[in-house]
């Protein structure tokens, strides 16, 4: 589906002088004050919403919200609620393509347990599960074989925090704040924040986003877990996404967005390099022209999936070597060069599972919302003179009632961790490679 538009893309990643025009007509049409009309001018403004939920425009600001009912692929998902396009326009208005307005297939469909109504692959099984409290976007564990819980709790945007969950799988009824994302001066400012949802863990440190307004200026909270009073932010205007590559004994956060602190050079892969208290930002990939901001993974052999998005998202594979590399020598690889990861449709969020990368597959219906079909890994490995991309192995399938979603993916060591919503609420499930 193509979804990148001049009305869906996000104004940062285009040509200044359309962004600049783009302003001028949100002035003109929504007056100063107003950040949006409808859903369209917060995914324009935005970017992609979190997985399993949608914008909306309320009260003239823009908000996520979780997507209730989403349609199937196979479903309807712009008629008006009362009337089936093929009936005569004196149906009665609770009549919905001849199923009764009060009745939800999801209150029938079996659910497992653990899964839901999604389909483990073959190769795979599932592991321990724990409840996903309400408001948590992001999760994130340290380093095990005891995993240590952190999440970040989106919140409104200006209160989105840090949050302590306990250890795996005995987590806390209720989370404890850490740390506030958001520095004091963007929680006090007019512009609207928003929180990015990811979080990484390096082992000693907590990495969180947020852009702020229109232009996406941004930030990124570094939170020292042993001295909170250590933790800092560093400028990140426009990040989006972020992971941690580990060479030897060091590990570098990678993130995909418009610069980081000192370094600027556009749209692009940079790195934040560790030297006891102080951080070395250089950019270490570049993006071809003309796209977006994309996901960005490791795998846990060292090769890197770094992401960009043109009218669906694409995906690279990058040696250990050429990264470490890139970092060392400060000289940004050309990301489209690299192996490219054909991952056969679009998707709306990437992982490292193992020595290889997760991806939420799917595409976005009429309606900007997106309808996933699959979980799907794809192993990697070092071959003689590049990566070797393995072929794609579902790990979780949605069926057509699409009952239950995926609402974020993240790394429990080794193994793939899954925050899953339906009827029975929200829950984390460990899955695992079978042995």
């Amino acid at each position: 589906m193509k979804t990148a538009d001049l009305k869906r893309a996000a104004p940062w990643t285009k040509p200044a002088a359309l962004a600049v025009a783009t302003l001028l007509l949100a002035l003109t049409s929504t007056g100063c004050g107003e950040e949006c009309v409808d859903a369209f001018d917060c995914r324009n403004d935005n970017g992609q919403p979190p997985a399993g939920e949608q914008w909306v425009c309320r009260d003239e600001k823009c908000e996520t919200e979780p997507i209730e009912g989403e349609p199937g692929p196979g479903s309807d998902a712009g008629t008006d609620a009362g009337t089936n396009p093929g009936t005569d326009a004196g149906t009665d208005a609770g009549t919905d393509a001849g199923t009764d307005a009060g009745t939800n297939p999801c209150d029938t469909a079996t659910h497992d347990a653990k899964l839901g109504t999604l389909t483990l692959g073959a190769g795979f099984q599932a592991g321990e599960s724990a409840p996903l409290p309400a408001g948590i976007t992001a999760v994130a564990a340290t380093p095990g074989p005891t995993y240590s819980l952190y999440a970040l709790n989106r919140g409104t945007g200006k209160d989105a925090a840090l949050v302590s969950m306990g250890t795996w799988p005995q987590l806390q009824a209720s989370a404890t704040k850490v740390y506030d994302l958001v520095t004091e001066a963007d929680r006090n400012g007019t512009d609207a924040v928003f929180p990015n949802n990811y979080l990484v863990n390096d082992g000693k440190r907590l990495f969180a986003g947020y852009t702020v307004g229109m232009e996406a200026l941004g930030s990124i909270l570094v939170h020292d877990i042993a001295t909170p009073s250590a933790s800092t932010h560093i400028s990140a205007p426009k990040n989006s996404t972020a992971a941690i590559f580990t060479s030897g004994e060091t590990s570098t956060l990678l993130v995909n967005g418009g610069g980081l602190g000192s370094a600027d050079g556009g749209l692009g892969i940079y790195a934040l390099v560790a030297s006891g208290d102080r951080f070395n930002p250089v950019k270490v990939a570049n993006f071809p022209a003309d796209v977006f901001s994309g996901y960005t993974a490791v795998a846990a052999n060292g090769i890197t999936v770094l992401g960009y998005y043109t009218d669906v998202n694409l995906a690279h594979a990058v040696a250990p070597a050429a990264m470490s590399q890139a970092i060392s020598a400060s000289t940004p690889i050309e990301l489209a060069n690299q192996p490219k990861i054909e991952v056969g449709s679009n998707f709306n969020s990437a992982v490292g599972f193992g020595d290889g990368v997760a991806f939420n597959r799917g595409a976005f219906n009429a309606s900007f919302q997106f309808v996933s079909t699959d979980v799907s890994r794809y192993a990697l490995t070092i071959g003689i003179s590049d990566v070797a991309i393995g072929d794609r192995v579902p790990v979780l399938s949605y069926d057509a009632t699409q009952c239950t979603s995926v609402v974020l993916m993240s790394n429990l060591g080794t193994d793939l961790l899954v925050g899953l919503e339906d009827k029975n609420g929200r829950r984390l499930v460990r899955i695992q490679q079978a042995r």
